[in-house]
C-alpha cells in the first residue's frame, strides 16, 4: 500500500469541519431548501474563527473552486484520485450528488467509506452509480431522496456496505440481523456482521 494510500485512508477518518456547528443531521437534510439556514451555518463556521472554518464559511456564501481546491482536506474532505468527489457534487458549499464507482477506480472503496460515514454526505439527495464497462463514466442508476432513504434503497439491494453508516440506530440493527435471511440475501449473517454491522458505532454485540 502506497503512502498516498495510507493518507486518504487517514483523511476519510477526519471528521467534517460541519462537525462543530450543526445542532443535528438533520439540519443538513434541510440545507438544500433553506437559504436561512445555510447562511446560519456560515455564520457558526465564522463564529469558531479557525482558517478552516472561516474558508468553509466562505465556501457556502460563494462556492468558488479555489477555495474548495485549496481547503477541501481541511473541511475533512478527501482529495480522492481520478475526481470520485469534485466541487460540481456541491451546491451553495454542501454535498447534494454522490457518485458512487466501481472497482475500475482506484479510491472507489474509500469514497464510499466517506459517504457511508461523515456528516458530508447527511445533505445528499441523488445518488449516482458509475461504471466504466459501455464507456467512461456512465451511468448504471439513479437514487434519490433523503440521506437515509438512499442508504435504504441501497440496503434494499443488498448493498451491505451501508451498515456501516452510523444513520442506522442500534435498535436498527438489531432489528435488521433478527429479520436477516440468509436465503434471500445470499450471504452469511455471520459475515455481514463481521464486514459491516460491527464497524458501525452504534452496534453492541
Amino acid at each position: 500500500m502506497s503512502n498516498r494510500e495510507m493518507l486518504i485512508e487517514e483523511l476519510v477518518k477526519l471528521p467534517s469541519i460541519l462537525t462543530a456547528v450543526v445542532d443535528s443531521p438533520e439540519e443538513l437534510e434541510n440545507v438544500g431548501k433553506s437559504n436561512e439556514l445555510r447562511l446560519e451555518l456560515a455564520q457558526r463556521l465564522e463564529a469558531l474563527e479557525t482558517e478552516a472554518s472561516k474558508s468553509r464559511a466562505a465556501f457556502i456564501r460563494n462556492q468558488d473552486a479555489e477555495n474548495f481546491n485549496a481547503n477541501r482536506e481541511a473541511w475533512g474532505i478527501p482529495s480522492f484520485s481520478e475526481g470520485l468527489v469534485e466541487i460540481d457534487d456541491f451546491k451553495n458549499g454542501f454535498l447534494w450528488k454522490f457518485r458512487a464507482h466501481t472497482t475500475s477506480w482506484n479510491h472507489n472503496q474509500h469514497a464510499d467509506e466517506w459517504f457511508h460515514t461523515s456528516l458530508e454526505a447527511r445533505s445528499v439527495t441523488r445518488y449516482e452509480f458509475r461504471n466504466c464497462d459501455e464507456g467512461p463514466g456512465k451511468v448504471d442508476f439513479v437514487l434519490t431522496g433523503n440521506y437515509k432513504s438512499i442508504l435504504q434503497q441501497l440496503l434494499a439491494d443488498h448493498i451491505h456496505e451501508v451498515l456501516i453508516s452510523p444513520v442506522f440506530s442500534k435498535d436498527e440493527l438489531a432489528e435488521y440481523i433478527d429479520n436477516f435471511s440468509e436465503d434471500e440475501e445470499d450471504y452469511l449473517l455471520e459475515d455481514v456482521i463481521e464486514d459491516y454491522i460491527s464497524r458501525n458505532p452504534n452496534y453492541s454485540a
